[in-house]
């Protein structure tokens, strides 16, 4: 029998609604994250080193010694002094490129304006810390790049919260709906393939001598027919059961 649309729509709603509530709540709750978490702004600062002429080979090699100790040592505590504090600087991390001799200084912190004025002290405090020793190392060094204040901050981002969150969603109803979950537990009747029972025979039972008429018959199966005697002594003959008279 062909399923009708109204059988069609139960079974794809019983199916896959678990599925389709998931990512629902998915992305309402990757929004909602977006929306509650705190804003992250990010600010970079670049320093680039200058050797004597002949020497770029000198002036990458201390770029990349000077870029090791920005947070630390006479540095860190030259920023400290201008920021008045040590705990913004827990927020800089220092990057350099083993081609061009330039220091990149990035903070991160959740205000803007303050953000930007962390990476330039750092970048202000690495430039006196490096020229004042010139003379060892005959380097000079200098602000390539300040950092300008962000004008939106980098993290969170609304729509990729909100996608991440939905996907996040699918996935786990796709996983609860592969295992089984939300389908009905009733079991669907299965098919009857038994052989439609014979009619009872009539008159006696001549195999076993004169006797009682059959009463009644049982379900034919062809790989159970036998003849003989059952336990409660009822006489099975072909398809028939015959039921002495005394039988309790």
């Amino acid at each position: 029998m062909k399923p009708t649309s109204a059988q069609m729509l139960r079974h794809l709603v019983r199916r896959f609604g678990l599925l389709v509530l998931l990512t629902l709540l998915g992305a309402i709750a990757g929004g909602a994250y977006g929306a509650l978490k705190t804003p992250t702004y990010v600010a970079q600062a670049y320093v680039v080193v200058t050797g004597q002429p002949g020497e770029p080979a000198t002036a990458v090699n201390f770029a990349q010694a000077f870029g090791r100790i920005v947070t630390t040592g006479p540095v860190a505590d030259k920023a400290a002094a201008a920021l008045g504090s040590s705990e913004d600087l827990k927020q800089v991390t220092t990057s350099t490129s083993p081609d061009t001799p330039v220091i990149e200084i990035t903070a991160t912190g959740t205000a803007a304006r303050h953000t930007a004025a962390v990476a330039n002290a750092v970048a202000q405090a690495l430039v006196d810390v490096g020229n004042g020793r010139t003379n060892q190392t005959r380097v000079t060094l200098s602000v390539l790049a300040p950092a300008s204040v962000p004008a939106a901050p980098s993290a969170p981002k609304p729509p990729l919260e909100l996608a991440v969150g939905a996907a996040a969603g699918l996935l786990l109803g796709g996983l609860t709906v592969l295992a089984g979950v939300g389908r009905s537990s009733t079991p669907e009747p299965a098919p009857d393939r038994r052989i439609p029972m014979p009619p009872a025979m009539s008159g006696p039972a001549t195999m076993y001598g004169p006797g009682p008429a059959a009463t009644h018959a049982l379900p034919y199966y062809p790989q159970t027919q036998f003849y003989g005697e059952t336990h409660t002594g009822e006489r099975i003959v072909g398809r028939a059961v015959v039921l002495p008279r005394e039988v309790r």
